[in-house]
């Protein structure tokens, strides 16, 4: 079996594959709480680990205790070994959860392609005809603009990530709720149609990805494809190319 391991902003990832099959999907929101709960890996006959990480910090601290826990020494995806297509100025400081949704989204899905990962920041990657990355647009994740509105208005509450029934809200928490949760909506679409315009494309395969894709799936008209665990797939592949 092969362990992979997303390292993200606001939560590590980890999946279990048993050849492509993903067996089982484990999520923690600190490196603490996955020392604390790391026991569980010991139940599966791990011969490989990948890890992906945006947290240099952690990066190290993570190949460390998979180590002490499966023996096995991780292999650490970048640039330079996902096999990519990579037509931008920088490719070292693409992050390594792009890499992998680019590479799972070219081998699954027809190309040109369009990536939407809603995470700590939504992000939206471009690929060509040719499968070729030809770069993106980084915004705001949608719990970062609430969280950071509701801490600078003492006066907003808390309120839950849900579509409220009308766009015009008659309380605080609908006016947010509508603000963000629609607002979030008509941004995929508004750059989904920038990005056509300015490549002078209409047949994306649009793909949604991370936390709140599933949530907004409904809502977005444009036809897309949801991808919940296009990212732990995206770990798998590079590594099957690299093995």
């Amino acid at each position: 079996m092969i362990l992979v391991v997303d390292i993200g902003n606001t939560q590590i990832k980890l999946g279990i594959f048993d050849d492509k099959n993903l067996v089982e999907e484990i999520s923690f929101i600190t490196f603490n709480d996955f020392i604390n709960n790391n026991q569980l890996l010991k139940n599966y006959s791990i011969q490989s680990v990948v890890i992906s990480s945006v947290v240099p910090n952690l990066t190290d601290l993570m190949v460390d205790e998979i180590k002490k826990i499966c023996a096995i020494d991780a292999f650490i995806i970048n640039h330079k070994n996902c096999r990519l297509k990579l037509n931008v100025e920088k490719p070292e400081t693409i992050g390594a959860d792009r890499l992998c949704n680019m590479s799972a989204a070219i081998q699954q899905y027809n190309n040109p392609i369009i990536i939407i990962d809603f995470g700590t920041a939504n992000t939206y990657d471009v690929i060509d005809e040719n499968n070729t990355f030809l770069g993106g647009a980084i915004s705001p994740g949608i719990e970062t603009s609430a969280r950071y509105l509701i801490e600078k208005a003492a006066l907003l509450d808390k309120t839950k990530f849900n579509f409220p029934d009308q766009v015009i809200g008659k309380t605080t928490a609908t006016n947010i709720q509508s603000g963000i949760m629609f607002g979030a909506i008509d941004q995929i679409t508004g750059m989904i149609d920038r990005i056509k315009k300015e490549t002078q494309n209409e047949n994306y395969s649009i793909i949604l990805t991370g936390g709140f894709g599933k949530l907004l799936s409904p809502k977005l008209k444009t036809k897309h494809i949801l991808d919940e665990h296009l990212t732990l797939k995206g770990l798998l592949h590079i590594y099957s190319l690299n093995a």
